[in-house]
């Protein structure tokens, strides 16, 4: 593999992994190289807690794997916060944009709540079914609502899911200034959001303030996880940033 070859880092959203990327990534223009991590608690590491400090250092290690290679950070949910966190640890002058799907929110003050309340609800079900059963009865269903395919399901689900780490990813994020991250990098950022994502829309424009050359994309009539929802749009919109930024 070229050393030089500029490449992709996609970090994937909270409770799945590296595989649920892969609609996306069999579109992207096949000179750039892909990788698609798993975070900590995710995945083949599952048996990890995840912490923001242990994403960072997932991201900072797939940097170092590329060489002297350019690239992107590329990041959906929890995958995009994690981004954000990481990019300031990253080679300025090898990073040379973010997109970042989901991930124009709070998580401090009341705007935190809602996530607080979906994680006290998944460990009450985790308690009383186990997250075995829990992922089996539910995942399979909510990754084909997003529009997956049967394959990538299958995949998805073979490469571990977990729902006790949804839990971790909210007390981590929590009292995080992820905007102040944000304003600190020189690179374009794209943010890719759903219009029915209805918290991630309402913090956008507080995002887009903060970040330099920012551009945005809508998908109208979509929910949050735009990368599972809008596969091919998002990887065209993904291969168009990366011909603009690293040419």
């Amino acid at each position: 593999m070229q050393t030089d070859q500029a490449a992709v880092i996609l970090v994937h959203g909270a409770t799945l992994n590296g595989r649920s990327w892969d609609p996306v990534r069999r579109l992207i223009d096949p000179r750039l190289r892909v990788l698609a991590p798993d975070l900590p608690g995710h995945g083949k590491r599952r048996g990890e807690p995840y912490t923001l400090q242990g994403g960072i250092d997932t991201v900072v290690a797939c940097a170092r794997e590329l060489g002297d290679a350019p690239f992107i950070l590329a990041g959906d949910s929890l995958g995009s916060y994690t981004s954000q966190a990481a990019a300031a640890a990253l080679p300025q002058d090898r990073l040379k944009g973010l997109v970042l799907g989901g991930a124009s929110h709070e998580f401090i003050g009341r705007p935190v709540l809602p996530y607080a309340a979906k994680a006290m609800m998944f460990k009450v079900l985790l308690g009383l079914f186990g997250e075995d059963k829990l992922v089996e009865r539910r995942m399979p269903a909510a990754l084909r609502e997003c529009g997956m395919a049967e394959e990538d399901v299958a995949a998805t689900m073979a490469a571990g899911v977990s729902l006790k780490v949804f839990p971790q990813a909210v007390a981590a994020l929590r009292g995080f200034d992820f905007r102040a991250r944000l304003a600190a990098i020189q690179q374009p950022t794209m943010f890719i959001n759903g219009d029915a994502d209805t918290n991630h829309v309402r913090g956008e424009a507080h995002y887009v303030a903060a970040a330099r050359q920012a551009s945005v994309h809508r998908f109208p009539d979509c929910d949050h996880g735009v990368s599972l929802r809008r596969s091919p749009q998002y990887a065209a919109l993904l291969n168009e940033f990366a011909g603009r930024v690293l040419a």
